[in-house]
């Protein structure tokens, strides 16, 4: 039997000093904050899905990112981009509250576990 992975791209972004990541609040609860981005639609690249995510959800422009951290879980494929290179403002017209937010913000919210492997896989290269 096989199997269909969703796949799923977001968007970090650090502060100057590291110690903030742009965080994006659930919908349904504001104070739950995962990284922006979504879904990749069908005919989009994760890289297309990437940027388009992040212009919906802070009005970014993402002009340089690069992937790195997968993740698999049996349901979806997901690659985190340190964006690098942007434009704009901070601004959302979706329900989400937008915030430079904390790690550990980060893990109590909907993608706890997820956010705390890609916290390690940080630690583990020395980016953070």
């Amino acid at each position: 039997m096989s199997r269909v992975n969703l796949i799923a791209s977001t968007g970090l972004i650090f502060n100057e000093d590291k110690s903030m990541v742009l965080g994006v609040s659930r919908k349904d609860d504001k104070t739950k904050f995962g990284l922006p981005g979504g879904k990749v639609d069908e005919g989009e690249t994760m890289y297309e899905a990437l940027v388009r995510e992040l212009k919906e959800e802070t009005g970014l422009d993402v002009l340089k990112a690069v992937p790195i951290y997968f993740r698999e879980d049996g349901v979806y494929v997901t690659v985190v981009y340190l964006i690098t290179d942007f434009t704009g403002e901070i601004s959302t017209e979706e329900e989400g509250v937008v915030k430079w937010v904390t790690f550990e913000e980060l893990k109590h919210g909907a993608f706890s576990d997820y956010n705390t492997m890609l916290e390690e896989h940080l630690k583990f290269i020395n980016f953070i």
